[in-house]
């Protein structure tokens, strides 16, 4: 292989729907590591961000962040009110996959069901007096809680600065596609 010819098991490079802006010719999004950083208002290209799969485009997404030394303030009123005034606000225009979207919305589905499971078994424990029944309850309120929150979340802001944002969680196909700066 020549230093000149192309790598056939390298990751695909960016595609763009037809008419569509480049990312390449705005610079709206590129990679540092295992970090996506993007313009405070990127459209990123039409793929899934975990898989990199052609992806129909979700509507726009905010995504709030503040720097992780405001948890000092951890009383919670303080922190809320404090929080309200630091966070930071970008819009992110992102794209999923539909075996991306469905495992998504089968996650937010499955996680009020094992919510109201968990509180109706904990309630029915009280009545039996069952142990193992209240500990199997807590463990689906646990789990419950833990789909809610991977179901909201596609991505995770690590900073939000003016010009841009820096979001963990995109799948190493769909940065291995992104330019480096």
């Amino acid at each position: 292989m020549t230093p000149m010819s192309s790598n056939p098991y390298a990751a695909p490079k960016a595609s763009f729907e037809a008419g569509a802006p480049s990312v390449h010719e705005h610079d709206q999004c590129w990679r540092e590591g295992d970090i996506l950083i993007a313009s405070s208002d990127a459209h990123l290209p039409p793929r899934c961000v975990k898989c990199n799969k052609p992806a129909r485009m979700d509507s726009p997404r905010a995504y709030l962040w503040h720097h992780p030394g405001w948890y000092v303030l951890i009383p919670i009123l303080v922190y809320m009110v404090v929080c309200l005034f630091v966070r930071k606000r970008a819009v992110v225009v992102l794209g999923l996959c539909d075996e991306h979207r469905r495992r998504r919305r089968n996650m937010a589905i499955a996680a009020p069901i094992l919510g109201v499971l968990g509180i109706i078994g904990l309630l029915g424990s009280l009545g039996l007096r069952s142990p193992w029944l209240a500990f199997f309850a807590a463990v689906l309120l646990v789990i419950g809680a833990v789909l809610a929150v991977r179901s909201t979340r596609l991505l995770q802001p690590v900073g939000i600065t003016e010009h841009e944002i820096h979001l963990k969680g995109c799948g190493p196909a769909f940065l291995d596609s992104l330019p480096t700066r």
